[in-house]
């Protein structure tokens, strides 16, 4: 009932959308905005759905740089369209979502966690339609040290840069459960994939992922 207090609007240009279109984009914004084929959708069990360009990437910069907040609900909402959300490629129910982690000196720079941000909407979109949601891993996972933007790096050291650079503090939460490492933007995957090892090593029962973009 609370979500209809924030109507969706399209995340291109802004205007009000009818609550039952399937795309948070309006009739002009929806064809500048390219739909991942299947060949690059899914690569090593990271999901992505939509391509990082058009509209929807100004929206995440927006959201990440920006601090434009109000933009989570709808590209959450997109993340609750996707059925990853709540299984994973077997078909078994998700039982834990955990965002990928800011290091903490960035995450107090910024204000907040974008992932954090859109996991946590996500989940809301996805409890209105299904009744229920998976659980928010909130600082289950967290970055140990600082990291140069991957955006700087070449896809190998892109590797070697987040290796060992995440690590399980609650590893009581996720021994023996699915669990599903969300983000917002995946390029080469190796930031994701760093994260998924982390919480493999810590008894996790399955790992997935699901990114809402993928550079291509």
């Amino acid at each position: 009932m609370w979500l209809s207090l924030f109507p969706p609007i399209c995340l291109g240009c802004g205007v009000l959308l009818r609550h039952d279109l399937p795309l948070a984009l309006c009739s002009r914004c929806r064809p500048r905005q390219a739909r991942l084929p299947p060949s690059l959708a899914e690569d090593l069990r990271i999901r992505a759905v939509w391509t990082y360009e058009g509209p929807l990437a100004r929206a995440v910069v927006a959201l990440k740089f920006n601090g434009a907040l109000a933009l989570a609900g709808p590209l959450g909402r997109l993340l609750a369209d996707d059925p990853r959300l709540v299984e994973d490629p077997e078909g078994q129910p998700i039982e834990l979502v955990v965002p990928t982690p800011l290091h903490w000196r960035r995450r107090l720079a910024r204000g907040f966690d974008q992932s954090e941000e859109l996991a946590r909407w996500a989940l809301r979109h996805a409890n209105a339609r299904h009744g229920w949601a998976p659980a928010l891993g909130r600082r289950v996972l967290t970055r140990a040290r600082a990291t140069r933007p991957q955006t700087e790096l070449d896809a190998p050291a892109r590797e070697r840069n987040v290796e060992g650079a995440f690590v399980v503090k609650r590893p009581e939460l996720v021994r023996d459960r699915r669990v599903l490492v969300l983000d917002d933007v995946t390029t080469t995957g190796a930031t994701t994939r760093a994260c998924m090892r982390a919480l493999d090593e810590a008894g996790a029962a399955s790992v997935s992922a699901l990114t809402l973009l993928r550079a291509v």
